[in-house]
């Protein structure tokens, strides 16, 4: 299913495709999603980690910009002059928990390198208001991995692959 997103993705924006591990046993999948638990709590638990793929695309500035039906609305920051995150999403999402809100001091370590490989561009939406917006649309729903389980962690794992990941070669 995961697979089949990447190409449409591929024409507007460079894709990479993380693949979680094979759980083909539903005992590994529920210690996966809940941790170690007894069976009784698991029938109690709504299966919030549904996705099995991670997609991580990034965009370039003035072709973001150029898609927007006003490009007025758009607004590049000087010290950005290279391919910005679009975003990290999971792919098939079932049930989300849009429960778990960000502040600002969640990212406030990173904020300098956020702003400079994550930045909002739109002329009414501040880079925090942005991020905000896109820890609790995927965010949160990819908290249900360990590394992942917080605003400071997902930022953090997305800035790792903009960095691992140079689109220039």
């Amino acid at each position: 299913m995961c697979r089949s997103v990447l190409p449409l993705l591929v024409t507007l924006s460079p894709a990479l495709l993380l693949l979680l591990p094979d759980y083909t046993q539903e005992e590994h999948w529920k210690d996966y999603k809940y941790g170690r638990q007894q069976d009784s709590e698991l029938s109690d638990k709504k299966e919030f980690c549904s996705w099995k793929c991670l997609l991580f695309t990034l965009q370039w500035p003035g072709a973001f910009c150029q898609s927007l039906h006003q490009p007025s609305v758009c607004l590049i920051p000087q010290n950005v002059n290279n391919w910005t995150i679009h975003g990290l999403w999971p792919q098939g999402v079932m049930n989300c928990c849009s429960c778990w809100p960000m502040f600002k001091s969640d990212v406030q370590e990173l904020e300098a390198e956020l702003n400079e490989h994550w930045p909002s561009l739109l002329k009414s939406q501040s880079s925090f208001h942005f991020w905000r917006d896109e820890w609790l649309k995927h965010g949160a729903c990819a908290a249900c991995v360990e590394g992942m389980n917080s605003p400071l962690r997902y930022f953090q794992i997305n800035l790792k692959l903009r960095a691992q990941f140079d689109i220039h070669k």
